[in-house]
């Protein structure tokens, strides 16, 4: 026993959400939540007898509304973690670059990676797992096109990512195509956006995506910057 990890999927927006803490302790924290998939994570915590002690989010998502205030309800001295650039407008503890906190004896280190908004943070889970929100997908990255994402940003945050250890897994906070994990070694092979030999060839591939806006990001973002939709009274 030692390390609880789930990864749950979000079937509307493709979203990664994930669960992991100590079963020595029966801590958990849970990362990037939805709010319309509230109740499947009570019924999750409620099961396994878990306490949540953290809300981690690895952004400020524009293509879902988080479930921070709805879980902030239920778990009332939960914390919630973010970015250190963070914007948002509602209580928060902030990580700051390479800061490692723990879950019992279950360990997560933050690591700045921003590129997709200058937020965005990736963790690293008992050395061994990386959540890496939406920087590093599996065979590509995020788009840097809304939210102040920035080309340069992202490349390096990509790099930086490619540093750790070959066998690190490697857990995206989305994807299109029912994947679920990968590593640092199969990313460094298969990874088009790693494949670049510049950045300027690097910049010309994500200019050239052209993608329509996320759907939900005119309700998503303002209601992200409040912690989500208002808790129930």
């Amino acid at each position: 026993m030692g390390l609880i990890f789930r990864q749950l999927t979000d079937k509307v927006s493709n979203t990664y959400t994930y669960i992991f803490g100590d079963s020595n302790t029966n801590e958990i924290a849970i990362v990037d939540s939805v709010h319309e998939n509230t109740d499947e994570y009570l019924s999750l915590i409620k099961k396994n007898n878990w306490q949540l002690k953290y809300l981690i989010e690895t952004h400020l998502h524009a293509d879902h509304i988080t479930a921070v205030n709805q879980l902030k309800n239920h778990f009332v001295n939960s914390v919630v973690l973010l970015s250190a650039k963070s914007e948002v407008q509602y209580k928060h503890q902030k990580v700051t670059e390479r800061e490692t906190l723990h879950i019992g004896n279950i360990s997560m280190q933050f690591i700045e990676t921003p590129g997709h908004t200058p937020d965005c943070i990736s963790i690293l889970v008992d050395s061994n797992r990386l959540l890496t929100g939406d920087c590093m997908f599996i065979g590509s990255c995020g788009r840097t096109d809304f939210q102040s994402g920035n080309n340069k940003d992202m490349y390096e945050s990509l790099k930086k990512i490619i540093t750790l250890p070959n066998d690190v897994l490697i857990y995206p906070g989305h994807d299109y195509k029912s994947r679920f994990v990968s590593t640092v070694q199969e990313e460094k092979i298969t990874n088009k956006q790693l494949l670049h030999k510049s950045l300027n060839e690097f910049e010309n591939d994500l200019n050239s995506w052209n993608l329509p806006p996320p759907k939900k990001i005119k309700e998503s973002v303002p209601a992200n910057l409040l912690g989500g939709l208002m808790p129930i009274s």
